[in-house]
């Protein structure tokens, strides 16, 4: 075999062990390149797993999970009812949530009682009798706390007619005190009486 034909076997030799180590590259970098892209894959939905998942945690921590009962539907602008979005939506103002405003009911004020507003007070013996048209009464205050007309009657509901006038004795004499009521329009002159309402009621007319 002549040098040029060896040349030409050599050459060929080297072109086809060229040829099949570039085929034997280029397959292991692609299976390489596709191991990489999917690792990358598996990594990054692995990633956008978790994202998600820290996402909700704080949406409801954010906005605490409600009752379905008590859950209200959304109101969109053009009148149809939708359920509410989450957080991020409501933020990017996807949805218009019209609220009506509500109106308290007015409550009718009470009527107040007569003589919680003008209830009897005490004046000075100088004040009493003072005011034309106002009757002036005098009773009586008994040791054993009965109070009494001058007819012996016995008054049940003292506090309506005096007051807390029976706890001002020696504000300005010491066995009387003086008062007004002015939604009856009279003025009451009390004198204490040491003695039992029961012994002196002895005393007094049986038609009283």
């Amino acid at each position: 075999m002549s040098k040029f034909k060896t040349g030409v076997m050599f050459l060929l030799g080297l072109a086809i062990g060229g040829a099949g180590t570039w085929y034997y590259l280029k397959s292991t970098y692609e299976q390489r390149s596709e191991q990489d892209i999917s690792s990358a894959k598996e990594a990054f939905h692995t990633r956008e797993m978790k994202l998600l998942a820290e996402i909700e945690e704080l949406k409801k921590k954010v906005e605490p999970e409600k009752d379905e009962t008590e859950s209200t539907p959304t109101v969109l602008a053009n009148g149809k009812v939708q359920d509410k979005g989450d957080v991020v939506e409501y933020a990017r103002g996807k949805y218009t949530q019209y609220t009506p405003s509500v109106i308290p009911k007015r409550s009718e004020p009470e009527e107040p009682k007569a003589d919680s507003i003008e209830a009897p007070y005490v004046i000075s013996p100088d004040e009493f009798g003072e005011i034309d048209g106002y009757t002036q009464i005098s009773l009586t205050y008994y040791a054993d706390g009965i109070l009494a007309d001058e007819n012996g009657v016995i008054i049940d509901d003292i506090e309506e007619i005096v007051g807390d006038a029976l706890e001002h004795f020696g504000e300005f004499e010491d066995d009387s005190v003086f008062c007004r009521s002015d939604p009856k329009r009279c003025d009451y002159e009390v004198l204490q009486d040491l003695r039992r309402y029961a012994d002196v009621a002895k005393n007094l007319p049986p038609n009283r």
